[in-house]
């Protein structure tokens, strides 16, 4: 462990330990779930404002290396809901996980969707899936795209909820 931080001092400038709530991400999970280091501790963070494909699905794979280009290795602030949630990271070059997400059609916006429909989306980032679908971009490209929350099936509930109670989460990191 010591070893690590080490590597990350010299990986990561000085100056960039400075601001507030940043945070190293040494790992990613998949397109909206990174591991961070956190006073010498690594922890899973959740980004709730998105939902990237599961790897298993189609472009799952291109969120997961889309977020290890934009975040791995690099320092990030983290906008937390709850201790492993956040609605979103950003970058040291102010890049957004979310925006950048959305706009290259590798995640769905939840809010976005009601009861499986497309609705009128009243805020930017809806508006911004809207696009990326219309421009046919990532996920998008494909005619009907499955939800991630479709391929869940519950697991994310029962997840959060061990995770809330103090439990390890079974099957590994869901999301």
């Amino acid at each position: 462990m010591r070893l690590l931080i080490i590597l990350l001092f010299a990986i990561v400038p000085i100056s960039a330990f400075a601001c507030e709530k940043c945070e190293v991400v040494v790992d990613v999970i998949d397109g909206d779930s990174v591991v961070i280091l956190q006073e010498g501790r690594s922890k899973v963070v959740h980004i709730e404002a998105v939902d990237a494909p599961q790897l298993k699905q189609p472009y799952g794979k291109e969120a997961k290396a889309f977020t290890e280009k934009l975040l791995l290795n690099h320092v990030a602030t983290i906008r937390y809901i709850d201790n492993n949630k956040a609605t979103d990271i950003v970058n040291s070059n102010g890049q957004s996980l979310k925006w950048g997400l959305i706009n290259a059609g590798l995640a769905w916006y939840p809010k976005n969707h009601v009861k499986n429909s497309l609705r009128d989306a009243n805020d930017k980032l809806g508006k911004y899936e809207v696009k990326a679908r219309r421009a046919r971009r990532g996920l998008w490209a494909q005619d009907d795209p499955q939800p991630p929350w479709e391929v869940h099936n519950g697991a994310e509930v029962l997840s959060s909820t061990m995770s809330s109670m103090g439990n390890i989460r079974l099957g590994g990191i869901v999301g």
